[in-house]
């Protein structure tokens, strides 16, 4: 883990949960930290309890915040090595009950800006032809269509083949892309997608457990890494059953958790 320190990383979503626990195990490896969310206020508090964090906020569902924050990590004389696409939300209930502007902030969020950051980072990293390398935040939920979790489950599938193609086009480069795919994670992504805090099915990681085995999967250079035993048995049962009955399957745990007030 020596092989993050000193290394300038940006981190997307850093003011909570899966993003937040990164920025402080990164902290705690010597990492130079460029934090970015919404959040500006915790993002400023979280920053002033580390060793070399800077704070640039702003709203990744704006699709013009891309180039901003890429402008603004040139202005402040920056090179980034590792980007961290993590900001994401979903939202959990039937199509029809969410406004379609909920959906393209999502889409927005999930798809537009982190492929836009991407493109704009990745493209230094070649240029430079030093190395360098991208985590991009994707899901359990993109290996299977899930009602109820519909357009979110959607947008993390795109994550994963992107991320899975890329790592591929770039390795020659000595360019690493990671797909980081937890499952139901403790963070603050719950609150937003209208979630309780409290697991339904399955098993539910820590924010910190899934940054430690992401961030050895990152030095191991893999191009993908579904966090935790249980999510990776859950992912190899789902693939083995008929595409027809693992979807009955997920629309009967999902229903049943949204009727019990769960998800």
């Amino acid at each position: 883990m020596e092989r993050y320190k000193d290394k300038t990383i940006l981190i997307t979503g850093a003011s909570s949960g899966i993003g937040e626990a990164f920025a402080k195990r990164l902290d705690e490896l010597g990492a130079n930290l460029i934090l970015t969310a919404r959040s500006e206020d915790k993002l400023i508090e979280l920053a002033s309890k580390m060793h070399n964090a800077c704070v640039i906020s702003g709203d990744l569902s704006d699709r013009g915040f891309s180039k901003k924050l890429y402008h603004s990590v040139k202005e402040k004389d920056l090179q980034v090595d590792i980007l961290i696409n993590n900001a994401g939300f979903g939202f959990s209930g039937l199509f029809l009950e969410s406004d379609i502007k909920n959906y393209k902030e999502m889409l927005d969020v999930n798809i537009y800006s982190l492929t836009s950051l991407t493109h704009l980072f990745l493209k230094d990293m070649v240029e430079r032809g030093n190395g360098g390398g991208i985590i991009n935040v994707s899901s359990l939920a993109s290996y299977q269509p899930m009602p109820y979790f519909s357009i979110y489950a959607a947008t993390k599938a795109y994550v994963t083949s992107f991320t899975i193609a890329l790592y591929e086009e770039y390795k020659d480069k000595g360019i690493h892309i990671l797909a980081v795919c937890p499952g139901y994670t403790k963070t603050n992504f719950n609150k937003r997608a209208l979630m309780n805090p409290k697991p339904v099915a399955g098993y539910s990681m820590t924010s910190e457990a899934v940054v430690e085995e992401s961030l050895k999967a990152y030095l191991k250079r893999k191009p993908l890494i579904i966090n935790g035993f249980s999510n990776r048995f859950i992912k190899s049962f789902m693939s083995l059953l008929p595409r027809s009955v693992a979807l009955k399957m997920t629309k009967y745990i999902i229903k049943k958790g949204l009727d019990a007030g769960n998800w």
